[in-house]
């Protein structure tokens, strides 16, 4: 449908003379100087898409057909073109509205929308020299584009308004083409704009994108809807990748971690075990070794949380814009790093940050803010929140939040970690990298300088390229039924590559102990490191560059057809648990679970924990749960490789 071109300015004033050209110049350009960030133009466009699809739903349900819409959005990010292009099927414009919403605080939206000031589609016509906007309802169908208008806006000569003109060219989405309704934007960006180049931040596919805009607009939404069905497209060099995230929803690491726990859990059953056995109990594993903790509270659990610490001011805040917060302890701050790093943006350049964002409207706006903690000022580094106040909109654009809300934030943050985090951070996987007892040296008898002068003088050395080939089998047949055949099948996996972190040095019964052996890293890095399909028995890649090429001192090797037996030694004093480094059964036996708790690393979220290449489990103190020795239950390691998935559900039954 064509259209006569018109002025979107004429809808502030009837008469446009040019005082009143240089007022509404002025006025605009207010707008545009609120919009300082690098994504802005991202997240007003999502955050139009997002109200309209809203608003379509809502008005589906009252006609009850809800059943037969589907809101979508489309992104389309142009590297090549500097253009961004959003598409929505929401409530669309109708004439009147098509031709009044690009002026100056001119909305249709309620107090309820993302945006509903009315000057994000003026910051998106007059912010760039190139908008072109199309838009489908019943009855009414139009396309056009605005050219020139920042250029004009900034030129103090005489000159006609830019005007809207028709624009019957092909959509930048086809998608749109096919929608019974909806908006259609698409802004290019030059010299003048901010950003200047979409391709600055060195992000060149899709996947990549659909992290940061979850975490820089409306999809990143605080209150994940996965109702709305998202296309982020990109092309770059003539490629184009395609991303289809699930809904919208706020990124968060703890999300994609191996080990996590919610904060309120971790209480309860530390409660629970208190009551049951009194101070002093281990929690399960379920609950160590983290790498999140993490919790959300609405603003009634709020005051049940910190009421009590908060000010008359702050309690005011609580009651009128009904804050909830979310946050996420990582045991490093390195989690954020890496992520980061993952991403292969330009050098140095970070999207997502430990400290706090603010939020509202269901979306986060700006940049983080530090946490201001009064002890232990670096776990500032390793927590991230997400504030969101409801019935507050930040000052016009992006400016940013008024003081006493930041401050609030700043507050109730610090008194989450200080008086409740903190209790729990022990809970959280050690950041010491590599376990200590693998890079000291070990110095425990007499017995192990005779094995490493013996290894000297009488080396047993066997390699050939014609030899050791892989026949993808053990060449035992039926399952140990003694210690003799459990020597014999633990040999037979180190040989043929199953277990490669170990090299036996003796198995001697003349001792008080059956072996010695050495941690080694000699062979190819790639041989270690973790991969639940290829490499279960794998260790961190931290681990494995850590001890790359490295090989430790002598270790006590015992072993066992059941631990039942070594149980039983320990009890009887004929060996020491503090000298045993490592032991090799077949099956576990029940005495353990007298004074023992065995941590299995043949769990996918505690494969992190393994020390080196072979592990299957950890063997810890009861009470404490500090590591005794480390444990090759044979059984159940031939089970995982068989049936890894079955074989996890087993271990959480048994052991957690």
């Amino acid at each position: 449908m064509t259209f006569t071109p018109f002025d979107p300015l004429e809808f502030k004033n009837t008469k446009i003379n040019e005082a009143a050209i240089g007022a509404l110049k002025r006025e605009i350009g207010n707008i545009l100087s609120s919009y300082v960030g690098w994504y802005d133009p991202f997240a007003e466009l999502i955050q139009n898409a997002l109200d309209a699809v809203e608003a379509r739903a809502a008005q589906e349900r009252a006609a009850s057909s809800s059943s037969d819409y589907k809101p979508t959005i489309t992104v389309i990010i142009d590297l090549d073109d500097n253009a961004l292009t959003v598409t929505d099927n929401g409530i669309g414009l109708d004439k009147e509205k098509f031709e009044q919403f690009l002026a100056p605080n001119f909305s249709f939206k309620t107090g309820k929308t993302r945006g509903h000031k009315g000057v994000g589609a003026t910051y998106v016509a007059y912010g760039f020299n190139y908008m072109r906007i199309s838009t489908r309802v019943p009855g009414f169908e139009a396309s056009g584009r605005i050219i020139g208008a920042r250029n004009w806006l900034h030129d103090s000569g005489a000159g006609g308004n830019p005007k809207i003109e028709p624009d019957n060219s092909p959509h930048v989405d086809l998608t749109y083409d096919a929608q019974d309704r909806g908006v259609s934007i698409t802004v290019r960006f030059d010299d003048s704009t901010h950003p200047r180049r979409l391709d600055w931040i060195k992000a060149d596919n899709a996947d990549k994108w659909a992290k940061i805009l979850a975490v820089k607009t409306g999809l990143g939404s605080i209150i994940a809807d996965e109702g709305v069905a998202v296309t982020i497209r990109v092309i770059a060099a003539g490629n184009e990748t395609v991303a289809r995230p699930s809904g919208t929803a706020y990124l968060w690491l703890h999300k994609s971690a191996g080990k996590v726990a919610r904060v309120r859990e971790v209480e309860t059953a530390a409660k629970a075990l208190f009551e049951k056995f009194g101070s002093g109990r281990a929690l399960p594993d379920k609950y160590r070794n983290l790498d999140f903790v993490h919790d959300s509270w609405n603003a009634t659990e709020l005051e049940l949380l910190i009421g009590s610490s908060l000010d008359p001011e702050e309690k005011e805040i609580l009651a009128r814009y009904t804050p909830s917060v979310s946050v996420e302890f990582g045991y490093t701050a390195k989690l954020w790093t890496k992520f980061n790093e993952s991403l292969e943006l330009r050098l140095n350049y970070r999207v997502l940050n430990s400290g706090i964002q603010l939020a509202a409207n269901n979306m986060p706006q700006g940049e983080t803010i530090l946490i201001p903690l009064t002890r232990n000022i670096g776990r500032q580094n390793q927590l991230h929140f997400l504030i969101h106040f409801d019935n507050y909109s930040p000052d016009m654009g992006r400016k940013g939040f008024h003081r006493e809300l930041t401050d609030f934030a700043k507050t109730v943050a610090r008194l989450i970690t200080e008086n409740h985090l903190a209790k729990i951070r022990h809970l959280l996987k050690a950041n010491t990298g590599v376990a200590p007892d693998l890079v000291r040296e070990l110095k425990i008898s007499d017995w192990k300088k005779e094995m490493l002068a013996h290894e000297r003088a009488s080396p047993l050395s066997l390699s050939s390229e014609h030899f050791f080939k892989p026949t993808e089998r053990v060449s035992v047949t039926s399952a140990p039924t003694r210690e003799q055949d459990v020597i014999a099948l633990f040999n037979q996996l180190i040989a043929g590559g199953v277990v490669r972190g170990i090299r036996v040095m003796s198995t001697n019964e003349r001792f008080t102990y059956d072996g010695l052996f050495k941690v080694v890293f000699d062979l190819d890095q790639s041989l270690y490191i973790y991969d639940g399909e290829t490499n279960p028995l794998g260790v961190s890649s931290d681990i494995a560059d850590a001890l790359h090429g490295r090989i430790t001192d002598p270790q006590v090797l015992e072993y066992k057809f059941c631990l039942d037996g070594l149980i039983e030694d320990f009890d009887s004093q004929d060996k020491n648990i503090n000298d045993v480094n490592l032991a090799v059964f077949w099956e576990t036996g029940t005495l353990y679970k007298e004074r023992f708790g065995i941590t299995s690393l043949l769990v996918p979220e505690n494969a992190d924990q393994r020390q080196y290449h072979g592990l299957t489990h950890v063997l810890t103190d009861l009470e404490s749960g500090a590591k005794l020795c480390d444990l090759i239950v044979l059984e159940e390691l031939i089970a995982s490789l068989n049936d890894p998935v079955s074989t996890a559900a087993e271990q959480r039954e048994k052991y957690e």
